[in-house]
């Protein structure tokens, strides 16, 4: 009878040591899942509030665009206008948009006001204009409608510009600010997912020697305590897979695979003030017909297409970057000499200018772009090194595409 009551005894303590392990894993792995939630919250809040806002600077530069043609000359003025006074309120909608997507970053708020500020200044300005044209247009007068464009010109520089301007680096340092405040959460996660492993690892430690111990009496008890383990080392290599993917997904261009703006920031930003490098900028000319024509599928066909040539011939010499959506970014590697960046850019014109055959059919279009010897010191970020090449690049479309620019160092 105590022989079996000493048996009864061993048992139960097994049963006490599984029944402790499998509550502490348990509370562990519903740490790790809430932890991982979290992280995947901030990725998902981040990207939406990103995304808003560079649908909403796009949308400005759009109609700051609109607004350069008109007093240019160049198209219809009423046309221009129209098309300001609808895209500004959807740029609006986007800031709203923004405000509803969750918890913000305090100082990205900031940054995040007062972009909407020089924002609803900008549209006030053109509504106003936009009346003053309508008023014009009704009486018919040309030299009126030229005197207009002539005295916009004068506002757009002095008022107009530098609304849209401050707008556009508020929205940008937003950007930057919610990018690197869901960093630092994701790096809390990771620690906090570290220091729950380490505790499960000890966990695990102790109760291997318990169960060692008690696999003397029971070896089905053993083999549980194997098969809970392996449940955990499994979840804990799915969590780290989902991190990485997480990581990957921030710094790429879904569509092409290549590297994004974000990932340009984080390579070149450093180095704007210590270094000297080539960079160029390329966009497709009239890419936007593409897509009108045969629709956003054939559109991003096209683009994963020219994404791979590019990678296949000129990874090797350059880290290439897919910063909008038809707009690529090379950033030439030091091992490559000025005379061989020439011949580089001339190659990657032809490979982006070639004929492209997507669902039998085949579409070719030129290219615009930019160059830029960079100096140390010439930028103070990489925005405004972006902006820079970005205006030349818009002035080799407007002396009509298919030309490449360099930019001037002052």
């Amino acid at each position: 009878m105590a022989k079996q009551n000493n048996t009864d005894f061993r048992s139960f303590g097994y049963i006490v040591i599984a029944i402790a392990l499998a509550v502490i894993m348990t509370l562990n792995m519903t740490l790790l899942y809430f932890n991982y939630a979290a992280a995947h919250r901030t990725f998902k809040n981040t990207s939406s509030e990103i995304n808003l806002i560079n649908s909403a600077n796009n949308m400005l530069s759009q109609a700051n665009n609109e607004l350069s043609d008109m007093i240019a000359g160049i198209g219809s003025t009423k046309g221009h206008m129209t098309a300001i006074t609808t895209i500004l309120p959807a740029c609006q909608a986007k800031m709203d948009a923004y405000e509803k997507v969750g918890v913000h970053n305090e100082l990205a708020v900031r940054r995040f006001r007062h972009a909407r500020a020089y924002l609803d200044a900008y549209a006030v300005k053109m509504n106003e204009y936009n009346d003053e044209l309508t008023a014009i247009l009704k009486t018919g007068d040309d030299s009126k409608i030229e005197e207009f464009q002539n005295s916009l010109k004068d506002v757009y520089e002095q008022e107009i510009a530098p609304l849209q301007t401050a707008a556009a680096e508020m929205m940008v340092s937003s950007i930057s600010i919610a990018t690197s405040d869901a960093n630092k959460r994701t790096d809390d996660a990771a620690r906090n997912m570290y220091l729950i492993l380490a505790v499960l690892a000890a966990i695990l430690i102790i109760g291997e020697i318990a169960v060692f111990l008690a696999a003397r009496y029971n070896k089905r008890a053993s083999e549980e305590i194997s098969r809970k383990s392996a449940q955990f080392a499994d979840a804990s290599s799915k969590l780290m897979r989902s991190r990485e993917k997480m990581e990957d997904i921030a710094v790429s261009n879904i569509l092409t695979g290549l590297k994004n703006r974000y990932a340009l920031e984080q390579d070149i930003g450093e180095r704007l003030s210590t270094e000297q490098f080539n960079i160029a900028v390329f966009d497709l000319d009239n890419f936007r017909s593409i897509n009108d024509t045969y629709g956003y599928d054939f559109g991003d066909e096209y683009l994963a297409q020219m994404a791979e040539r590019l990678r296949e011939e000129f990874d090797q010499f350059a880290d290439i970057y897919n910063i909008t959506g038809n707009e690529f970014c090379f950033v030439f590697k030091r091992t490559v000499s000025d005379t061989q960046v020439i011949r580089l850019v001339e190659n990657i014109v032809n490979v982006m200018t070639s004929p492209y055959t997507i669902l039998n059919l085949t579409v070719q279009l030129t290219v615009s772009g930019s160059t830029y010897h960079y100096l140390a010191g010439d930028c103070l970020n990489v925005n405004s090194l972006l902006v820079k090449m970005d205006n030349v690049l818009r002035n080799a479309k407007r002396a009509g595409g298919g030309q490449i620019f360099q930019v001037m160092n002052i």
